[in-house]
């Protein structure tokens, strides 16, 4: 194909210069025409004016017949001059190189053409006869004896003295100068068509060699289609072994594309076969399917079952409260009664008296009145002990009071704070998280140890860290159950990413039972647990969430026994973003 548009463009491109050529030769041409016109104007003018200075010279002097044979013989020598006269203002003929024609009067369009020259062109009073001295052209049909041809009539005014005689015609047969024109063109068309000949005469060679060559070459990629329609036909049947056979093709593109073919029946095989054995174990996967959506639903139940006993616990961490409000307040209210009490606060002034009246007592022995006064003397004290320790016990249930109150506080702001994003300081959530577990740290005599840094405010669901971090501190504590208590350490730091400002750092540390690396592996999996009774459930909603939140979460152990951490680490560069948007 490329051969025959290549044998087509090249007679393209040679016609567009064959036609290029014609114009400039053309345009030649008719400058050549031009020019000799020009020429011709020329010589035909000169000799007009050398004819009409002498002919008014034999006019001034009457002699005519010497004008006469001087035209005559102009004539005779200058091929091209077919007639020379002079004519009078009533168009009569009064000298002409043929002597036949004088004196007659001429009436064609020639004649009348120079006769209107008179007057215009051609002042009949000259006031300076350089300015006169024109010659006028005009050309049209000449009648002549032996035919007619195209005549160039030169028209030059003469003058006998200062007045207009007449004027001296000339004509000049442009019949030869048509013909060399004609022979040019011929000469060009001729040549022209002789070009066009060789053109097509090329054209039709090369034509003929691209046909001849197309045709070669088409065999050998009919027959390369063949293959590939014919195995094109078998893959679409379902024979995926077959293979094209692709040797002996001479186009890349048909080779390349058998391949590809071969390559796609090659996958559509595998697929099938994976599909085959996909099938097989489809019953398998379903089943193992169905238990893990059986398992999910079990899990959701349970997380709805969570969520309902939390509200629950909402409510019943208001009601109490509620109910926990007036025992605070009779607490508060007994305190100062026994601080403000007579008895308590009076009843030393009194005793001085008391004892002067048994002292006085006759009734009374010795050994009674001493010990009545002794048992006086005491009385204050005592009644002053055990008031004290009274308030003291009514301070110690105050303490208790207000302890609970502040978990219940907490808890009930963190439930409320659920799912907002605010800035907030990490250090306060750790003490806040401490606090509501402060009497399970107690009573399993957990030694806190805190290294706070000075950090960024972070943007994050408050009530969600404060779980995760509660949840952290859970697993660490319960972690060193089988510590004896003087051992129990529980380490919370918090700092700014060495190298990394943007970014803060929540570090866990407990020295419990530790982990191993494959057990680390599964840490944050849903389901697993290093506890008999745990669910599997916390440190996996953990990670999840700090993950979802552009936050991390890892843990270390050393082994066994040996302690653990859990990092948590929260970029502070994304939380800003995230208030930006």
């Amino acid at each position: 194909m490329n051969v025959v548009l290549l044998c087509l463009l090249f007679p393209s491109i040679a016609l567009l210069l064959l036609h290029r050529e014609a114009s400039f030769r053309d345009s030649q041409l008719e400058r050549n025409i031009v020019q000799m016109r020009r020429s011709l104007e020329i010589r035909s003018a000169s000799l007009s004016r050398s004819l009409a200075i002498s002919a008014e010279e034999a006019i001034a002097g009457y002699d005519f017949s010497f004008l006469n044979n001087m035209l005559n013989q102009v004539a005779s020598n200058d091929p091209e001059l077919r007639y020379s006269m002079v004519m009078g203002f009533d168009r009569k003929v009064l000298v002409h190189s043929n002597p036949k024609r004088l004196g007659i009067i001429l009436d064609d369009p020639l004649t009348h053409r120079a006769v209107s020259l008179f007057g215009r062109d051609f002042p009949l009073i000259l006031a300076d006869k350089q300015h006169v001295e024109h010659v006028r052209y005009h050309e049209g049909i000449g009648f002549f004896d032996e035919g007619t041809d195209t005549i160039l009539e030169t028209v030059t005014p003469i003058y006998n003295g200062i007045r207009l005689f007449g004027v001296l015609r000339c004509g000049y047969s442009l019949a030869g100068l048509e013909n060399e024109i004609t022979t040019a063109k011929n000469v060009w068309a001729i040549e022209q068509k002789r070009l066009k000949i060789s053109l097509l005469s090329l054209t039709a060679v090369f034509f003929s060699v691209g046909v001849v060559v197309a045709v070669l070459f088409t065999r050998s990629l009919v027959r390369a289609i063949d293959v590939l329609n014919i195995g094109v036909k078998r893959v679409a049947k379902g024979d995926l072994e077959h293979e094209i056979q692709y040797q002996g093709m001479v186009c890349k593109e048909l080779i390349g594309l058998s391949q590809d073919m071969n390559m796609m029946t090659y996958r559509l095989r595998t697929s099938y076969q994976q599909l085959d054995e996909y099938s097989r174990s489809l019953e398998e996967k379903v089943d193992e399917r169905t238990h893990e959506l059986r398992e999910a639903q079990s899990h959701l139940m349970e997380q709805a079952h969570e969520a309902g006993m939390a509200e629950m616990a909402v409510g019943i961490l208001h009601n109490i409260g509620n109910a926990m409000t007036p025992a605070k307040i009779s607490t508060i209210y007994l305190m100062k009664r026994l601080r403000e009490s007579p008895l308590r606060s009076h009843l030393g002034k009194k005793i001085p008296l008391v004892y002067s009246v048994v002292d006085q007592d006759s009734t009374l022995n010795s050994l009674e009145k001493k010990n009545l006064l002794r048992f006086i003397e005491l009385l204050p004290q005592s009644i002053r002990e055990e008031y004290d320790q009274a308030i003291d016990e009514l301070g110690r249930i105050q303490s208790k009071h207000d302890h609970i109150e502040s978990i219940i506080s907490l808890q009930m702001r963190y439930a409320r704070l659920l799912g907002n994003r605010v800035e907030v300081d990490l250090n306060r959530l750790i003490d806040d998280s401490l606090v509501i577990l402060g009497e399970a740290l107690v009573k399993r005599s957990i030694r806190v140890i805190k290294m706070y840094e000075d950090l960024p405010a972070i943007r994050i669901e408050e009530a969600k860290m404060v779980q995760i971090i509660i949840n952290l501190i859970k697993n660490a504590y319960e972690a060193m159950d089988e510590l004896e208590p003087s051992d129990r350490r529980l380490m919370l730091s918090t700092s700014v990413e060495k190298g990394n400002p943007d970014q803060v750092v929540l570090s866990v540390k407990d020295c419990g039972i530790g982990f191993t690396e494959e057990e680390k592996g599964s840490l944050f999996q849903f389901g697993y647990s290093s506890k008999s009774r745990g669910s599997g459930f916390g440190l996996h909603s953990c990670a999840n969430y700090l993950i979802a939140n552009k936050c991390s979460i890892t843990a270390q152990s050393k082994g066994e026994n040996m302690g653990a951490e859990f990092v948590v680490r929260i970029p502070v560069s994304a939380s800003e973003k995230d208030a930006e948007t």
